[in-house]
């Protein structure tokens, strides 16, 4: 008889149930939260990734002879100008630049068909300098950049959404010639 006026009055008591229901609901919302600062961090990574990539590329075209360099030197400078301008939010082992100079924008067309840049005949991918007598046209720069960053906490990586995140930037830089008959006859 006893027990049975205490399960009674065990369940008409209240006393634990916030204890309870906070202690269901506190990791969902933490989970929630962490995951709303990781969404943000990458937010603020890519759009900073953006603006590195945009500054670097006008102050390579600000150089008189940009186009004279190989495709490895441009690569190189624009990588260390984008991790100069990141606001140290991310490291140049992060960053993958790919540069791919075409002659024409003619050849860039042909090439994103399916060829290659060897294929068409491209310049040297070497990263050495164009003798300063060679005469030419600046080329058109297919510049692609990947991002490759670590989440800043494990909650990612507890629910398989892998180690880290990847971003790919794009960019074309180029002139359109200003005489149309000129382009043609080559």
């Amino acid at each position: 008889m006893k027990l049975l006026v205490a399960l009674r009055r065990l369940r008409r008591a209240e006393e634990g149930v916030t204890a309870v229901e906070t202690a269901f609901i506190l990791p969902v919302l933490l989970f929630g939260l962490m995951m709303l600062f990781e969404l943000a961090h990458m937010a603020l990574v890519i759009g900073a990734g953006n603006l590195a990539l945009e500054h670097s590329v006008q102050r390579l075209r600000e150089m008189p002879d940009y186009y004279r360099l190989g495709a490895n030197a441009l690569q190189q400078r624009l990588g260390e100008r984008m991790q100069a301008r990141s606001f140290g939010l991310f490291e140049a082992s992060e960053l993958k630049v790919d540069v791919l100079p075409f002659d024409n924008l003619r050849q860039f067309g042909e090439t994103r068909g399916g060829a290659s840049s060897a294929q068409n005949g491209s310049d040297d991918q070497t990263g050495e300098q164009t003798p300063p007598d060679t005469v030419f046209s600046p080329p058109i720069l297919s510049i692609t950049v990947d991002l490759k960053q670590d989440y800043m906490t494990v909650f990612p990586a507890l629910f398989g959404l892998g180690d880290g995140y990847q971003y790919q930037y794009r960019h074309l830089l180029g002139n359109l010639p200003s005489d149309p008959e000129k382009e043609n006859s080559e």
